[in-house]
């Protein structure tokens, strides 16, 4: 079974009715009496059943309770691939679809759902298109090198007194991991963006390296004289020094995120992780999210890498399904991650392509059917990898599976 998890049950923190000591138990609804139910309403929607009615839960005030920790897929309960007769089902729901547009972080901030990826950006107009747009989270690093552009594009919307409607994250690059360096970092960040804060400042990788080593080198120099623990508590200073709202880390393995969960002070709210329908990592979501640490997709759509070739977004099963949902191949994509609870960050720069990726972005779903197609290509493969990071095990972590703890 997938570490897919599910919506936050009904009955959280009530008593159980269905017990039979229980005062209210014959007048408790089980599953036989929902379908009993549907069948009398000739398949009228229910929260119960698959029915095209289905709705987000909401609170009294209208919110979505759709938060980081509550489970993975945001839809009808997994049946499984049932092949092509099942045709008939795999259309989109019909009728109005409000999907939730952000998850909440363990600290309490809302992080959009959609954003977008300044990999590679070239042009502050992209910046000022996205926003034009509706776009409100910002996807940084120092690494990449154009984060004074991207300051550019945020000046305008910054200085009309609008920050407070923008997510913008940023991450600390491998050779400033010694705890003195790390303020330095952000602040030289904050300049280059033109910012007061940053809503989050992720760790871009666990690995240390000496501080001469500038940019991606082909053999980075590790830096020894330091642990990811120190990185962590001067990371955790810049929460105290209000130059962050949250701090997370990115690219970590299971076993990287159980370390520092067992020293930290403040625990991180983000793990940012390649995640797409080749690449789910379905353990490392399910138990990241369990212990409180959302995590986000970058590369949703695929990547293209001096190591591995994009064969996604252009793959015939990603294309049928799109087909059949009336979609783009990017917009099923992204609506695969969106729909089981996980931030997209795609990268673009084309006003088609911003628009494209945002257009009625949460004003459809995708059917458990092709969900569950889209499962299939689950192949373990990375588009983003570099010869000095070794990835563990992906059932390293966590509790070991039963097949794997009999065998031994």
């Amino acid at each position: 079974m997938s570490h897919d998890g599910c919506l936050e049950v009904a009955w959280k923190g009530k008593a159980f009715p269905y017990l039979m000591h229980h005062p209210n138990f014959h007048q408790t609804e089980n599953y036989g009496s929902a379908k009993s139910h549907l069948a009398g309403h000739h398949g009228a929607g229910s929260s119960h059943g698959h029915g095209h009615g289905h709705s987000q839960p909401r609170t009294e005030d209208g919110e979505s309770v759709f938060q980081a920790g509550t489970g993975t897929w945001n839809g009808p309960a997994p049946r499984g691939y049932q092949g092509t007769q099942a045709a008939a089902s795999t259309a989109s729901p019909s009728g109005p679809v409000s999907e939730p547009d952000y998850v909440r972080l363990h600290s309490g901030t809302k992080m959009p759902l959609l954003g977008l990826g300044t990999f590679g950006l070239k042009d502050a107009a992209s910046v000022k298109t996205a926003l034009e747009l509706g776009y409100r989270h910002i996807d940084c690093a120092e690494v990449y090198g154009n984060e004074a552009l991207v300051g550019e594009g945020l000046r305008e919307f910054v200085g009309s007194g609008r920050r407070e409607e923008l997510f913008i994250t940023s991450k600390l690059w491998n050779n400033h991991h010694r705890p003195e360096h790390v303020r330095p970092a952000c602040e030289k960040t904050l300049a280059d963006l033109g910012l007061q804060y940053l809503d989050l400042y992720l760790i871009h990788w666990p690995v240390a390296w000496l501080p001469e080593c500038q940019g991606i080198p082909e053999n980075p120099s590790p830096d020894t004289s330091v642990t990811l623990a120190q990185t962590w508590a001067a990371m955790e200073e810049l929460v105290d020094a209000g130059l962050v709202k949250a701090i997370g880390v990115s690219n970590f393995d299971l076993p990287h995120v159980e370390q520092l969960l067992g020293s930290c002070r403040i625990k991180p709210s983000v793990n940012q992780i390649e995640l797409h329908p080749l690449l789910p990592q379905r353990k490392l979501v399910g138990v990241c999210l369990r212990k409180g640490v959302q995590c986000v997709a970058y590369s949703p759509l695929g990547g293209q890498s001096c190591y591995v070739q994009n064969d996604l977004i252009s793959n015939t099963l990603v294309a049928k399904v799109a087909q059949e949902a009336g979609k783009s191949p990017a917009q099923v994509l992204l609506r695969w991650n969106m729909q089981r609870g996980i931030p997209v960050i795609p990268k673009a720069s084309s006003p088609e392509h911003l628009k494209q990726n945002i257009e009625d972005a949460f004003k459809w779903r995708l059917s458990n059917e092709h969900k569950a197609l889209l499962d299939t290509l689950d192949a373990g493969k990375r588009f983003i990898t570099y010869s000095w990071k070794q990835w563990a095990d992906p059932e390293e972590g966590g509790v070991a599976k039963p097949s794997l703890t009999l065998l031994k």
